[in-house]
Order: structure tokens, then C-alpha cells, then sequence
């Protein structure tokens, strides 16, 4: 059968169902969910609402952003934060900003519902299947979503590489789809076996996917593409009930220019625990967005783990110049790509670095947690001997982290790699409630007792 219709789209949703929030312990998802990335995405944002005030905002309306397959809220607490800065400096009346929390299970909006980090009032929660799902009720305000008075932006990080999509085999100037055979009954564990088959004309029976396919007829040869069927679909949905005034934000792992896709054979899943993705066919998403009047801004292939891609449909006046340049400076210039990479290789030479260059790092990542505890170590060995600005910038660090931090399940002990930093600098009050904080979402430890009785002997 074709792939986008076999089994294993149902296995991985029925897991996304089991697990809820509890998932993203086994789904790489820090890449993207973290305060670089919240920041960036929030600057091209802003850019496109400069650029839709040209074109006219209904200021008695809201500005809906949805994000698609939500997770467990980490990149919406932190991109609501970094967005609601950047609109409120602004000296123009403009509209509120409601924040669309989506997933396909019931149980993740369940989490989202009782979880006190997502109380804030410009947050809603809607179940949306990126597959089939052309309805976006919101549990909060109790509405549905259908023609918007203003354009919309649409979040979807770490998404279209989890929903069903086709393969293809082209040679010679001939079409073959990979139909694919799937054996066993787990994510973890069942194998796909292809087998190609001619394609006739119109196959999807669908404009735009025949016509991309005909494209690719065309202009490759001698590979595999994937054809982002669900992805096409419901981008196609989302223009309709933005009047196409849209921006997508997508985030991923990915195909993002003709060449990139040749010489590939079929794909390959990258399994995580229970669920599994594929690489994203960018490249597509591009296709479709200038087919139909709009365009596509992306970094190229210089990225080697993931590519953020802006989707842009509409037409204000004067374009989208805000929005072309706000994406040049917050991510093609230096990238969350670059950073991952960047961050990566200063964990291993950390330990021959200073903490002024340290801290340097971690205002780069815009103090992101993950980032710092891939440093703690070297920290720990180094700033009892710091000059004390060095240690009063590593403090400030440290705060604005912990303040800008949204724990999901499966995160490491940040609270005690700070405690321990504190403990280090002689500041041991502050010390003492980062170890009782661990404690609280950590649970007991030995470790963290015995350095909460030094912090109270060292106050007494």
C-alpha cells in the first residue's frame, strides 16, 4: 500500500495517545524547545505583523497563532513570553495575541489543562489532527475558529516529519511509487519493505500533489522523493481559514532544495522509543507556497540537524519586507542549526574555557537550560576561583535560566546543577532554596539532602 495509508501512522498515534506529555522523555525535541528558537520564531513573527499593519490589522480581534503538535508546551511558554515583549514595545495599536495550543491527544490537552506554567490567558487548547481534523475548537473561550479577521501564523516544530507522507521513485523520466509492506506491531520494532509500482497519470487526483509529482517527473532522476501529502493538505485547510494571510513556521529535519533530493532511495524511519519520523521534504513545501502565489524563505543545505522554513501566503503592501529581513537576522544569519552545532562542540572543551566565556555562551542561547547543564561541570571546576564580576555574571546567568525554564518529563536536575554552582560562590541561601527545589519536582535524594544540611550549617 501507499505509505501515507499503511499501519504505521496508527501505531505512532495511538503511542502519542498512550504517553501524552510523557512522550517528549523519548522524542528529541530540545533543538527546537528552547529560548534561541522561542526568540528567533518570535522576531520573523513580529516582522509579519509589522508587515500585516500595512495591509490592515482588525486591532478588536484577535491575532491567532496555533501551533501544531504542541508537545508538552515548552516552545509556547517561552514563544508567548519572547512575542508579548516585542508587540507591547511597540507605539501602534494592535491586536491581542491568543496562542493556540494543538495535539491529536486528548490526554496531552489534559496535561496542558492542569499544568500551572500554562495558566496564562493569551494560551488556548484545541485537539487538532494535522491529517484529517479541519476544525480548531477552543476549550478556553469556547469558540470555534473559521473565517479570522486578521492573518494567521501557524508554529509547526518537529511535526510534518511525523505525519503520513508518500515515496516515489523516479528514473528515466518514469514514475514509480515505493509502496511499502509493514511487519511487526510495535514502533520499535516492525520493519518496512518496498516495492515500486507504475504510476499512472493524476494519480492523487489532486491538482497540486499530480503537479508537483509531474515536477519532479521532470527534473530528478535517478532517486526516492517524498511527496508531504498531509503536510500540502492541511497548509492548504489553514490558507483557507486564514483568507491567505498565512505564515507557517516550520521546523525540522529536512530536504530543503531540488538538489538535496536527488540520489536518495527510499526513506528510512528514525525511531525514538515508541514514535518514529522522516525527513521532511522542504523543498515541496516551497514548491506549493510559490505555486500559489506566496513564497518560502529557508536556509539552504548548510544545515546539518535541522532547518527552519517560513511559509508565507498573501499579498500586503509593500510585500513582506519586515518579515524577509526579521528572518534573515534571527535565523539565517546565525541559525538554531548553528547554534546546536555551535553548542555541541564547546560541551567538549568547556573544561578549557573561562566562566566569562561560558556565560558569553550561554546569553547566546538566550539562557537556555539545556546549554547550561551541558556546561555545569566545567563551571563547577572553575568559578570558585572567578574574579567576582566573572561570578556576579554567572549568577545573573543562572537566574535568568531558571526563569525562563519550563520543565517537561525527563529533564535533568537543573535546580541542583544551580544549587551546587550557588554552593560554590558562597551564596548559600540561594543555594539552599535551588536544592529544595529539587526536591520538590525531583524528589527525594540523598545527594541533595546532605547539601541542603551544608547550606543550613554554613547559614547558622
Amino acid at each position: 500500500m501507499s505509505l501515507s495509508r499503511s499501519p504505521i501512522w496508527a501505531l505512532q498515534r495511538a503511542y502519542y495517545e498512550r504517553r501524552a506529555s510523557e512522550a517528549f522523555a523519548e522524542v528529541p525535541h530540545q533543538i527546537v524547545d528552547n529560548p534561541f528558537v522561542a526568540a528567533a520564531c518570535a522576531r520573523v513573527v513580529l516582522g509579519f505583523v509589522r508587515d500585516g499593519v500595512r495591509g490592515g490589522l482588525d486591532a478588536s480581534e484577535p491575532l491567532f497563532v496555533v501551533e501544531l503538535g504542541a508537545g508538552a508546551g515548552r516552545f509556547a511558554h517561552g514563544f508567548v513570553r519572547e512575542l508579548s515583549e516585542r508587540l507591547d514595545a511597540l507605539p501602534m495599536r494592535l491586536p491581542p495575541i491568543v496562542y493556540v495550543m494543538t495535539d491529536v491527544a486528548q490526554s496531552t490537552l489534559q496535561d496542558w489543562e492542569t499544568n500551572p506554567a500554562l495558566a496564562d490567558d493569551r494560551l488556548d487548547f484545541a485537539r487538532l489532527d494535522v491529517v484529517g481534523d479541519r476544525m480548531l475548537a477552543l476549550r478556553r473561550r469556547g469558540i470555534t475558529l473559521e473565517r479570522l479577521a486578521n492573518p494567521l501564523v501557524v508554529i509547526a516544530n518537529y511535526v510534518f516529519d511525523s505525519v503520513p507522507a508518500d515515496a516515489f521513485a523516479i528514473a528515466d523520466g518514469a514514475l514509480e511509487e515505493c509502496v511499502v509492506s509493514v511487519s511487526g506491531d510495535e514502533v520499535a520494532t516492525m520493519e518496512l519493505a518496498y516495492e515500486r509500482r507504475p504510476v499512472a497519470p493524476r494519480h492523487y487526483g489532486d491538482p497540486d500533489l499530480d503537479a508537483l509529482l509531474e515536477h519532479y517527473r521532470g527534473n530528478l532522476g535517478d532517486t526516492v522523493v517524498t511527496i508531504p501529502r498531509a503536510a500540502i493538505e492541511c497548509i492548504r485547510w489553514l490558507r483557507g481559514l486564514a483568507g491567505d494571510r498565512l505564515l507557517v513556521l516550520a521546523a525540522d529535519k529536512a530536504h530543503t532544495t531540488e538538489e538535496s533530493l536527488a540520489f536518495r532511495r527510499e526513506p528510512a524511519l528514525s525511531r525514538h522509543g515508541g514514535s518514529f519520523s522522516l525527513m521532511v521534504n522542504f523543498h515541496a513545501l516551497g514548491w506549493y507556497a510559490r505555486r500559489h502565489g506566496g513564497d518560502a524563505l529557508d536556509g539552504g543545505d548548510r544545515h546539518s540537524t535541522i532547518d527552519v522554513a517560513a511559509l508565507l501566503f498573501g499579498d500586503p503592501p509593500g510585500g513582506y519586507a519586515e518579515t524577509r529581513l526579521a528572518y534573515d537576522e534571527a535565523i539565517e544569519r546565525f541559525s538554531p542549526d548553528d547554534l546546536f552545532v555551535l553548542a555541541e562542540g564547546l560541551e567538549r572543551t568547556a573544561a578549557q574555557l573561562s566562566v566569562a566565556e561560558l556565560v558569553a555562551v550561554l546569553r547566546l542561547s538566550g539562557w537556555d537550560a539545556f546549554t547550561l547543564l551541558g556546561v555545569a561541570d566545567a563551571l563547577l571546576e572553575l568559578v570558585a576561583n572567578a574574579d567576582a564580576a566573572a561570578q556576579e555574571d554567572l549568577r545573573h546567568a543562572l537566574f535568568e535560566t531558571y526563569d525562563r525554564h519550563y520543565a517537561v518529563p525527563g529533564d535533568d536536575d537543573l535546580p541542583f546543577a544551580i544549587g551546587l554552582l550557588l554552593y560554590e560562590m558562597q551564596d548559600y541561601e540561594d543555594a539552599l532554596e535551588f536544592f529544595e527545589a529539587s526536591l520538590e519536582q525531583h524528589g527525594p535524594d540523598a545527594a541533595t539532602e546532605h547539601n541542603i544540611a551544608l547550606c543550613e550549617a554554613q547559614l547558622d
